[in-house]
């Protein structure tokens, strides 16, 4: 891993924070303190030389003209990556009143299905219970919260696909590492000045025309969800994507509703239903208090019961004293 591209605009301290290894984020709240999450527990780092909200400004803008983008009043907020996958997340003023925010998190190690199985994260049942739907060609969905271990997950499953099969994978940035190869990586930028927005939803347009064995979305946020559906449901399998969700039940109902937010005018029970047939399987994972990231929930989908206003699903796993409904 190397950040030389951004470690010269930062006091010496920072730079150590940044090469820690044992730090997975780096979270700086303008001027009034710097924090690490360390396995899971985050902490607050003293600093022996205090900076200023101009010199981390400045630091920031330069970090963002050298990843091609610029921070400014006009455009506040910076979502971008480093050439090795980690994730740069600026907030800048005058929306971040104390200073400009910035976080980073580090892509220190992807970890194998064997490793998240060893670590106590993933059951082995589970682990080949998914392996043999994804050999199948099944759609599935990893949910979770913020860093609940979601694209670590992904990444390690994304590993038993065939070498063979041809993948279109689309993130909102770019960090998984794909083995496969012969895949193809697009990534959905933002409008910014002098370069036009390309979103998820054309990716995701542009992906049926270029014969994919399985698309992978990194995340579905907004109403590519939709076009998501669609393209599950006219024969492309094998699709796997994360979201943000409480449970893996609760995964359906915000997929449908991002979906549905594409296409207002259709009905919640149609649009419930096209998420009922499109997923075959979600997989639901949490972030315990000590900071472990364990898989919570295997859910296979069955269909919706209009009558009852529910997704029918047959649970497969359930760990002891979830938190999920």
């Amino acid at each position: 891993m190397t950040y030389d591209l951004i470690l010269p605009f930062f006091p010496e301290e920072i730079r150590t924070l940044l090469l820690d290894p044992t730090i997975s984020d780096l979270m700086i709240n303008g001027t009034s303190g710097v924090y690490a999450d360390r396995a899971g527990a985050v902490e607050q780092v003293a600093l022996s030389e205090a900076y200023t909200n101009e010199r981390l400004t400045a630091a920031i803008e330069r970090v963002a003209r050298v990843l091609g983008q610029d921070l400014t009043a006009q455009n506040p907020i910076l979502n971008t990556r480093l050439p090795d996958g980690s994730r740069v997340a600026v907030v800048g003023p005058p929306a971040s009143i104390g200073g400009p925010t910035l976080t980073i998190r580090k892509f220190n190690k992807w970890y194998t299905s064997e490793e998240l199985i060893e670590s106590g994260s993933l059951p082995r049942d589970i682990c080949d219970t998914i392996v043999s739907l994804i050999g199948k060609r099944k759609n599935g969905i990893i949910a979770g919260g913020t860093g609940s271990g979601k694209t670590t997950l992904m990444k390690a499953l994304l590993d038993h696909i065939p070498m063979s099969e041809r993948l279109c994978v689309i993130e909102q940035p770019a960090e998984l590492q794909i083995l496969q190869p012969n895949a193809i990586r697009w990534e959905a930028v933002d409008e910014i000045p002098g370069q036009v927005a390309i979103t998820p939803s054309e990716l995701l347009a542009a992906a049926l025309r270029h014969r994919p064995d399985r698309i992978i979305m990194g995340e579905i946020r907004n109403e590519a969800g939709y076009d998501l559906l669609q393209a599950m449901n006219t024969g492309h399998g094998g699709t796997l994507s994360t979201i943000h969700a409480s449970s893996a039940v609760d995964a359906l109902s915000r997929l449908s509703n991002l979906a549905l937010s594409a296409r207002p005018n259709l009905n919640h029970g149609f649009m419930r239903s096209e998420t009922a047939e499109a997923i075959d399987f979600v997989l639901y994972c949490e972030r315990a208090a000590n900071g472990r990231r364990q898989v919570r929930e295997l859910i296979t989908v069955k269909g919706y019961i209009h009558d009852e206003q529910r997704f029918e699903t047959d649970v497969i796993y359930r760990a002891p004293n979830s938190h999920a409904a």
